[in-house]
């Protein structure tokens, strides 16, 4: 079956809407657009409304934030003057501890106490803290349930390149929230500062245990001396065996006090061992066993003599300039060793942290320090205890009498050194308790109220409109999937099928104030776009076989009912009649006939009446207002329509209205409903297969299609799209459509 080569306007149109299949793509897409637009733009508008109630209606959010600056962990008291201090620089995870503590039930529960103690103070306004569930509206939430609000209220982090922690909450009253964070930050705060003088406090009541026994052993010293001397009559020591008494008690004072710190650093050591083995407990035996190397060891040694010997030098001397002289002479000795320790030192630092995660290389340094230090002093006390056995060589050849009265005055001298020693530290101890602040403090209190944080309105605009936009995307392309009717030509030419023309849909116009749709289009609206299309149909079916070939009686079916097949059969016979052709239009739909209600007359006498021999063909043919169109109706409902059409008498009736008219357009029942459109397929000349745009099931038209082609291709022309929607398919052309099918009158308006 040739194509139609038609030059009329709907066919340049259909010539120029030929694109590449990607082309085809996106044009199926925008049509399913357009076809879906006020669906699309109600789905939008819905959205947009609703995220502007909710916009204007959202409660504003605040937020507060307290910054609190927190330094490293403050070492042991009795460091920072027995020892240096082994602390360092806060380190990530100590922060991430102190975190850990802000957030602990305990931290909260105190937090919770404090604000709701202090509810009622103040002219604040109350959101989070209130109890909207008693009335007067000046009732706190009970304890427990603020201590479960604040895990969700505040939140805490770190801040970056700051040893700091920002307390933040967020909430409907900025005024409220600075109480809170602030509260928050004053509670940890308070627990800080108790929790370093408790480390003070400790410290105390190790000072006072050993002063208690210092003191004792001091007068216990003090007795035996008395004692001695009521049972021997000596009551002093020369000046040079004083001296030498006084000599050995200061070095066993030292030796003391070097154990006092000795013991404080090796329970810190055993700290930070019992850190050091969560991480790598092979490191530390590793660290022990180059300290512990002999080169070390030796200039370790070297060092604490040198010391050693400064400090008893330097004891007897008064003169400043002396003791100054005598010093420089020690510190370059001093400071050519301590170079030589230090190179070394680096070459086994670098040796045992290369590689090493930050955390735990700070932890060996202190780790490797604090070894040092106890080495150092061991060193120190090795030196005394030679001093000490050498001052005491020189008292051997005393008298038994007098060698035990130096005895009880060594350990006297070494008791009362070593009492006001721990005295000293005691007073230090409660002066630093009572100074002690802890290691934090409130670095910002975040009084600036920078406005709502919350809702974000610009943003949530956006994502309302992108939101209902993509819902109605969704919603029309979810549609057109669902949707299996045929909806366009191009659907229909796509599969193979041959597309004669398509039926715009009709425009109702206004009768006596009753809006209706004609349905004889081509006679009430002559040169409306219906109408055009109509007359294109015709064109193309005059084209549609060859010239040999005569083309007389055309049948008009569907697949199914309600195609619009009454009103293109009408339509195209008045088209015919335009065209000074002789038309008659029969209808055959002898089951649900229409072709009476189209020209608004009787149904009978009709064809079941003609066929039934009850009348005559000048009785059944009626004629219209247009001229040279004429129609028979459907007559008398037959209990036997199908029977009746397959009639000699019925091909005999067809084969006399050859004789007489030009075009015969045949009305005939759904194809896929009965057979009576198979029927009188088989008796005429060609059919015209109507389909209705977005209500056709496309497997219907398709089944009905093919059997049509099967059986006899030469007989079907083609397919009609019926009740297409112009303009929601093809858009801006639309306007050049809707130019020529308007009356002159419109066109000047449109000018």
């Amino acid at each position: 079956m040739a194509k139609n080569n038609s030059y009329d306007e709907f066919d340049e149109l259909d010539q120029q809407q030929e694109n590449t299949p990607s082309k085809d793509v996106l044009k199926e897409y925008i049509n399913v657009l357009r076809q879906n637009l006020i669906p699309i733009l109600i789905i939008l508008s819905i959205s947009i409304i609703y995220t502007l109630i909710y916009v204007n209606t959202a409660t504003n959010i605040y937020r507060s934030v307290t910054s609190v600056k927190i330094e490293s962990q403050p070492g042991n008291i009795l460091n920072a003057t027995f020892g240096p201090d082994a602390g360092t620089g806060t380190t990530e995870k100590y922060m991430s501890v102190q975190i850990a503590v802000m957030k602990s039930y305990d931290m909260r529960d105190k937090v919770a106490k404090a604000l709701i103690d202090s509810f009622n103070t103040g002219n604040r306004k109350y959101s989070i803290l209130l109890n909207s569930a008693l009335l007067p509206e000046t009732v706190a939430v009970s304890q427990e349930v603020l201590r479960k609000d604040l895990s969700n209220i505040v939140s805490m982090a770190i801040l970056k390149g700051l040893d700091a922690v920002s307390i933040t909450a967020e909430g409907p009253i900025f005024e409220e929230l600075q109480y809170i964070t602030k509260t928050y930050a004053d509670v940890y705060l308070k627990y800080n500062i108790e929790l370093s003088r408790q480390d003070i406090t400790n410290v105390k009541k190790f000072i006072v245990d050993e002063k208690e026994k210092k003191f004792k052993e001091l007068n216990d010293a003090e007795t035996s001396i008395e004692n001695f001397q009521k049972r021997t009559g000596y009551m002093s020591l020369t000046s040079q065996t004083g001296a030498l008494v006084n000599n050995i008690s200061q070095y066993e004072a030292n030796m003391k006090t070097n154990e006092l710190d000795m013991k404080i650093m090796e329970s810190n050591l055993l700290t930070l061992k019992g850190e050091f083995d969560k991480m790598d407990p092979q490191l530390y035996d590793f660290i022990n066993a180059q300290i512990n190397q002999s080169y070390l060891s030796a200039i370790q040694s070297q060092v604490a003599q040198l010391e050693v010997q400064r400090d008893i030098e330097l004891a007897p001397i008064k003169d400043e300039l002396v003791i100054q002289k005598t010093k420089e002479s020690y510190d370059r000795k001093l400071d050519n060793l301590r170079g030589k320790l230090k190179d070394q030192i680096e070459i086994l630092k670098s040796g045992i942290t290369a590689n090493t995660p930050a955390d735990k290389k700070n932890l060996s340094d202190q780790i490797f320090k604090t070894k040092m230090e106890i080495q150092d002093l061991t060193l120190k006390n090795k030196s005394y205890q030679d001093l000490i056995k050498s001052s005491q060589a020189k008292l051997t050849n005393l008298p038994a009498e007098l060698g035990e009265l130096v005895k009880l005055e060594r350990e006297k001298a070494s008791a009362e050194k070593l009492y006001n020693a721990l005295e000293q530290k005691y007073q230090e101890a409660t002066i630093n308790e009572r100074a002690r602040v802890g290691n934090a403090d409130i670095l910002d209190l975040g009084l600036d109220n920078n406005g709502p944080v919350a809702p974000d309105r610009p943003k949530i605009i956006l994502f309302g409109v992108l939101i209902g936009l993509g819902l109605g995307l969704a919603f029309a392309f979810v549609r057109n999937y669902l949707d299996k009717s045929i909806k366009s030509p191009e659907e229909l030419e796509s599969k193979g099928a041959s597309v004669l023309s398509w039926i715009p849909k009709i425009d109702t116009v206004g009768k006596n104030g009753v809006h209706s749709t004609p349905e004889f289009i081509v006679g009430n609206k002559s040169n409306s776009a219906a109408s055009e299309a109509f007359k294109a149909l015709r064109t193309r079916i005059q084209f549609s076989k060859l010239e040999s070939e005569q083309l007389k009686t055309i049948l008009v079916t569907s697949s199914i009912p309600f195609e619009g097949k009454t009103i293109v059969a009408s339509n195209l016979a008045g088209s015919f009649a335009q065209a000074g052709k002789k038309v008659l239009i029969v209808d055959c739909d002898l089951r649900k006939p229409r072709i009476h209600n189209v020209f608004e007359t009787d149904k009978f006498p009709g064809l079941s009446d003609y066929l039934f021999t009850n009348v005559t063909l000048e009785d059944i043919t009626k004629r219209t207002p247009m001229d040279n169109l004429y129609f028979i109706t459907s007559g008398t409902i037959p209990p036997n329509p199908s029977e009746l059409l397959g009639s000699v008498q019925m091909k005999q009736f067809i084969h006399k209205l050859k004789e007489i008219y030009d075009i015969i357009i045949i009305d005939s029942p759904p194809f896929i409903t009965v057979t009576d459109s198979e029927i009188l397929y088989n008796i005429t000349d060609g059919t015209v297969l109507v389909c209705q745009a977005n209500k056709t099931p496309a497997d219907a038209f398709w089944k009905t299609y093919d059997r049509l082609s099967k059986k006899y291709p030469h007989h079907l022309l083609g397919c009609v799209l019926n009740n297409f929607n112009f303009k929601s398919s093809y858009g801006y052309y639309y306007n050049y459509y809707y130019y020529y099918s308007q009356p002159e009158s419109n066109k000047k308006i449109l000018k």
